[in-house]
């Protein structure tokens, strides 16, 4: 243990700068860490609402207006079998599953990334599919999710119907 604390020393011994200094410097850069981030996050929700324009345009040619986010799992599969008929020809699909294989670049999963359901920790996403997400011309996109942990799967079966509409 001696020896770790000895080899530490020598260390710091050689660094350029005193220890002293580190110290604010490291604060420093945490500070504007932070700073940046609150000052760059709206840019985000920019980028997502310039996606929008691009599914009108590229997806209305090809008669789709829905995203549609499924996971591998039982609850998944039940309640996309109720979906489907809603939705028809009209959805773009994402297989959360294989999320490792999307391109990352391609629309769909932009647009999953902007807009779609999120957990924290990210394991938890896959507990809120499937996920709907309904995008209309001139209105911000309607979110809908049928995962395991939400309520009033029912209720939100008719709001799906209704943002379809």
């Amino acid at each position: 243990m001696s020896t770790g604390l000895a080899r530490l020393r020598e260390i710091l011994e050689k660094l350029p700068l005193p220890l002293g200094l580190l110290l604010p410097v490291f604060y420093a850069i945490f500070v504007l860490s932070i700073l940046l981030y609150v000052a760059l996050s709206p840019l985000s929700y920019l980028y997502g609402w310039l996606l929008c324009p691009m599914v009108w345009i590229e997806w209305e040619k090809q008669g789709k207006d829905v995203l549609v986010v499924l996971a591998d799992s039982k609850h998944s599969e039940e309640w996309t079998a109720r979906i489907l008929p809603l939705i028809g020809d009209r959805a773009v699909f994402l297989d959360y599953s294989q999320r490792e294989r999307w391109d990352h670049w391609s629309l769909p999963a932009q647009l999953f990334e902007i807009f779609g359901p999120h957990g924290v920790p990210e394991r938890f996403t896959v507990y809120s599919l499937p996920a709907v997400i309904v995008f209309r011309k001139f209105h911000r996109p309607r979110k809908v999710t049928f995962g395991e942990r939400s309520k009033d799967l029912e209720e939100k079966i008719e709001q799906l119907r209704a943002a379809l509409a």
